[in-house]
């Protein structure tokens, strides 16, 4: 280190100059500065006695902003878990969100396509009017298309006439656009952030421009230096923290969309013609009916026997539903919301 030989100038220069420190040594005085404490000095002369900062030397933080901490951000919307504070930094500060949701989407409603359905079967009667007396059900397949089907028969003493139910229409179910927004609400906030701090003393950097805080000398798990706004209002990032950050411990999620749902079925015309036979194989014809969604047909006449029944559509044309729903309603509040400014991955962190 530098040596003076006159320790009785030396010690009243240190009395005048409060930058500057020193101790005795073999009756001569050690001085140095804790800028260049080994100015004018060569290595091997040099034992630097400035204290040295143990986690990271950075810019101290602009008028209206909060000493810089630690601060990691990771994706809020697939499951991933902040990671500990690195154990320069041990304290927790706080986890929060930041990326909050603006307006949402909602699934885009559609109503499923109704459809003309067949009768279900014909009720055959032994009075002649169709009245259910003694009454004989002859089903048909389940989702009978109408071609030639055989059920049950009955003796013709037994038969007097046969009533063809009215075609109906397939109700219309709600359902999602498959190509739009997706049933689940987005997640309210698409970035997790996790602050964290430790005990550092402040006056430890070599350069009295920095600052020294509590931080890992490699930095990682995307861990990065970060300075709070202490006033309300949105802040102008200072150069060495340019990434502003909007950052809330909480909030309060009130989003929904009405659910889906389909108007009363319009338009519809269904019309079909029902021939019933004497033989097993639709060959030998005992009578035809246009039964229509007007109501039902009445086949009367003595001596019934019915073996075989067809139909085929003469209008197959069921109409639609009007959708309705999928309206979006709510929003996300951030509650205690507070202002960051960050250091960009592009600013190199000095130590």
């Amino acid at each position: 280190m530098r040596r003076r030989k006159d320790p009785f100038g030396m010690a009243l220069a240190l009395a005048g100059a409060g930058s500057f420190v020193g101790c005795w040594e073999g009756g001569a005085v050690q001085i140095y500065s804790c800028n260049e404490p080994c100015f004018s000095l060569d290595a091997h002369e040099c034992n630097d006695p400035c204290p040295v900062c143990d986690g990271a030397c950075v810019p101290p933080p602009s008028l209206g902003f909060d000493d810089p901490i630690l601060l990691w951000r990771g994706d809020a919307t697939g499951g991933t878990s902040p990671p500990e504070c690195p154990v320069e930094a041990p304290d927790l500060l706080f986890d929060g969100y930041s990326g909050f949701a603006g307006e949402h989407r909602c699934p885009t409603c559609l109503c499923t396509k109704p459809s003309c359905e067949l009768p279900s079967g014909l009720l055959g009667s032994a009075s002649a009017t169709c009245d259910g007396t003694a009454s004989t059900s002859f089903a048909a397949p389940e989702g009978w298309s109408g071609a030639c089907t055989a059920p049950a028969a009955v003796t013709s003493s037994e038969l007097s006439s046969l009533l063809i139910p009215a075609p109906t229409v397939s109700a219309c179910a709600p359902a999602h656009d498959p190509g739009g927004a997706r049933p689940e609400l987005a997640a309210p906030a698409s970035t997790r952030v996790r602050a964290c701090t430790g005990a550092a003393d402040e006056n430890k950097c070599r350069d009295p421009s920095m600052m020294c805080v509590a931080a890992p000398r490699q930095r990682s798990g995307g861990f990065t230096m970060c300075i709070r706004y202490l006033l309300q209002h949105t802040p102008e990032c200072p150069e060495p923290y340019p990434d502003l950050l909007a950052i809330s411990e909480g909030f309060d999620d009130t989003r929904s969309c009405t659910p889906c749902a389909c108007e009363e079925l319009e338009d519809a015309t269904c019309a079909a013609l029902v021939s019933v036979y004497e033989d097993g194989s639709c060959r030998e014809l005992l009578g035809a009916e246009t039964v229509t969604m007007a109501g039902p047909k009445c086949v009367a006449g003595p001596d019934l026997r019915l073996e075989s029944m067809m139909a085929r559509w003469i209008r197959d044309d069921p109409g639609r539903c009007a959708p309705t729903g999928g309206v979006a309603m709510g929003q996300v509040t951030p509650q205690s919301l507070a202002y960051y400014c960050c250091q960009s991955d592009e600013v190199i962190p000095i130590y």
